[in-house]
């Protein structure tokens, strides 16, 4: 290995909404990031559509929220339809995590609010038309061959390699991890319009065995369109500009719609075996992929990086051994796994063209529609797993109390200042850990903080917090809570037991 070969922190694998992402929140910690990109400049194709609330919150921890807010449709429902008849409305009024539960965006836009981003950081370099061609692991780095847009063959070398290279993952191939899951049978046509003119905030669900569909309305007077291909037609035939305005027509869209784009996708159910090779990470698709029913595939990759981004911070700052990043892996394909299991059940509403099945189905909403507890869940989307981790970095011995919040995460009203304004939460927090005391506790943080080494290295921000937080968490409690970097509750103690907590978190984080 050459003394000039260029070194970096992080060397990041695609320039996709989830590579962007990374980018941005790794510059939030001021490390250094190299992201290279095979395409010769971001892409311009609209494939993710639906940002949902923690994918939001993400947007919020890199700093911009207010940019990608101005080209936002939010706060839509989602109606699911049979025929005529309204099997369920799902409209939820909760926003548990500070924003709204169903967002509608255009990618292109998305990701160069993102690439705009990562120009607040000297640290964080972009490099397109760039393809990764191999990589070799040590202990202490790995080195990357990447091509250069002249066909020059160059080395760079990094502590960690973060592969966001999408379905046809290189660098999984190379890491030889498998994806085990179930590819659909079904290929769907993709459809998106300009200028449309229903001023309906609805994504509608068509339900129907002669042909499901789906409309969902988009920022700019944008509309995606998706129609599922029957056995026996062919992909060319329903691409034809004639058909695909009579299929949106005859689903109660425009006769001459105007459309932007199409493609026939088959969509895929399925997850890498492992996240993580030694220094080596997966995330978005090239950790998974699933259906796009529950509007999950954007936001999982989202959470990947959020989940990921301190842990290497911590890591590269010796201040965690490396069953932190471990830890990677163990959360994250639990979590994703559920959502994957959401986007099928959801398919499964959708999908059926037999007749007695589609019968069978509408039946059951009907019952649903009559038991109003029933209804309600479905309508408040409480359907969607919450956010929770059961297993990873967090708290081994729990009580009661603690039982119900470890591993959850942290909900995120809006708070009252000393100054009388009104902000939300994770904007007081800051970008690592946080310490919370409800205020009728009698704990004093700083004092904690003096007189306990971990703290003064980790520097988490300290927070007394009233009722409102503490009326949103699944029970009362009067106890501390310390609140990992990607708002997820690591632990919870009591003023007595501060001293003790502190010791067992240094040596869980040193493991």
């Amino acid at each position: 290995m050459s003394a000039n070969t260029p070194f970096f922190s992080v060397i990041i694998v695609g320039a996709g909404p989830t590579g962007l992402a990374l980018g941005n929140l790794l510059g939030m910690y001021g490390l250094d990031v190299l992201i290279i990109e095979r395409n010769v400049a971001l892409s311009e194709i609209p494939k993710a559509i639906s940002l949902d609330d923690e994918g939001l919150r993400v947007v919020q921890a890199m700093g911009l929220a207010e940019a990608v807010h101005a080209d936002l449709l939010s706060n839509l429902a989602a109606q699911y339809t049979s025929g005529h008849r309204l099997l369920a409305r799902v409209a939820p009024t909760s926003q548990r995590h500070g924003y709204p539960l169903i967002s509608t965006f255009h990618q292109p836009i998305f990701e160069t609010t993102l690439y705009e981003g990562l120009t607040r950081f000297p640290s964080i370099g972009v490099q397109f038309g760039r393809t990764l061609e191999s990589f070799t692991q040590s202990d202490a780095s790995v080195l990357v061959s990447v091509r250069a847009p002249d066909g020059e063959l160059c080395q760079l070398e990094c502590a960690y390699l973060l592969a966001c290279d999408g379905a046809k993952s290189t660098v999984r191939a190379q890491l030889h991890l498998p994806m085990s899951g179930t590819t659909y049978a079904q290929p769907w046509l993709v459809i998106d319009t300009l200028e449309d003119s229903d001023a309906s905030t609805a994504i509608r669900f068509f339900c129907d065995a002669a042909r499901p569909a789906v409309s969902v309305p988009a920022p700019g007077g944008r509309r995606r369109w998706e129609f599922m291909l029957l056995p026996g037609e062919r992909a060319a035939d329903l691409s034809q500009p004639e058909r695909m305005r009579t299929l949106i027509h005859q689903t109660g869209g425009p006769s001459l719609p105007c459309i932007a784009r199409s493609a026939v996708y088959t969509f895929s159910a399925a997850m890498a075996s492992s996240f993580q090779q030694r220094r080596v990470f997966l995330l978005g698709d090239a950790a998974h992929l699933m259906p796009p029913f529950g509007g999950q595939g954007l936001n999982c990759g989202l959470r990947d990086a959020h989940n990921l981004v301190w842990k290497l911070w911590l890591t590269l700052q010796g201040l965690a051994g490396p069953s932190l990043l471990t830890s990677y892996t163990q959360e994250r394909q639990a979590h994703t796994r559920q959502m994957i299991q959401l986007s099928r059940f959801l398919g499964g509403l959708i999908m059926p063209t037999k007749q007695p099945i589609a019968l069978v189905r509408d039946a059951l909403f009907r019952l649903v529609n009559a038991l109003p507890p029933v209804r309600d869940f479905f309508s408040e989307a409480r359907i969607k797993p919450a956010p929770r981790y059961k297993q990873g970095f967090f708290q081994s011995k729990q009580n009661a109390s603690s039982r119900a919040l470890v591993g959850l995460m942290l909900p995120q009203p809006e708070m009252s200042t000393p100054d009388s304004q009104h902000r939300l939460l994770d904007e007081m927090l800051g970008s690592g850990f946080a310490l919370l005391r409800p205020n009728s506790a009698c704990v004093q943080l700083g004092a904690i903080l003096t007189d306990l080494p971990i703290w003064s290295r980790l520097e988490p921000r300290l927070l007394t917090v009233g009722s409102e937080m503490y009326a949103s968490l699944p029970r009362s409690v009067d106890h501390c809570l310390l609140v990992r970097p990607d708002r997820y509750i690591y632990g919870t103690f009591r003023e007595e037991q501060s001293a003790s907590f502190a010791r067992t978190f240094e040596q869980h984080l040193s493991k």
